[in-house]
């Protein structure tokens, strides 16, 4: 596995008095965290280690978390930015969601417009690629700003914005 391989899911913060680093971690990756035990840390100078989570706490809606591993408050010391990372196994729950809705019916402002034909991950996010009904391929990330929703046991999506992404006819 590479350094880019591993996908940002937020960034590490101060240490407290108890050991605890605060820690931002992007929405909507904060379900995924409590299923972790490890994560990478990467360092702005392209430093990595990979770490055990021993504890994660919330209190005043922050989250704080505490490692097994010695040496992350040295480190911490040297680099000013420090990204909060996992490997792109660890997304499984993603994949498995987006696995169900393989076929799903597409729609955009209540008209269908194509099928679901497959995803991948772009490093960032997930990439739906629809093929349309006049057999063209939109590629649309999986985000809330394009993706309103998505229901697996309706085998339906629903999609917004989506004039930012194709490209308008003179």
């Amino acid at each position: 596995m590479n350094l880019q391989d591993l996908i940002g899911i937020g960034r590490l913060g101060g240490l407290d008095a108890d050991g605890y680093y605060h820690i931002m971690v992007k929405p909507q990756y904060r379900d995924l965290l409590q299923e972790l035990d490890e994560v990478f840390l990467i360092f702005n100078s392209d430093r990595v280690f990979y770490v055990s989570i021993s504890e994660l706490k919330e209190t005043d809606k922050k989250i704080w978390i505490k490692f097994r591993e010695d040496g992350i408050r040295q480190e911490r010391q040297k680099h000013r930015e420090v990204i909060l990372a996992v490997a792109p196994e660890d997304m499984e729950s993603e994949d498995d969601e987006l696995d169900a809705l393989i076929g799903a019916i597409v729609l955009h402002q209540g008209k269908q417009i194509g099928t679901l034909r497959s995803y991948f991950h772009n490093n960032a996010q997930y990439v739906l690629e629809i093929e349309s009904s006049d057999e063209q391929e939109l590629l649309v990330p999986f985000v809330d700003h394009f993706v309103s929703s998505a229901d697996a046991e309706a085998a339906v999506i629903e999609l917004t914005n989506l004039e930012e992404l194709i490209p308008q006819e003179d």
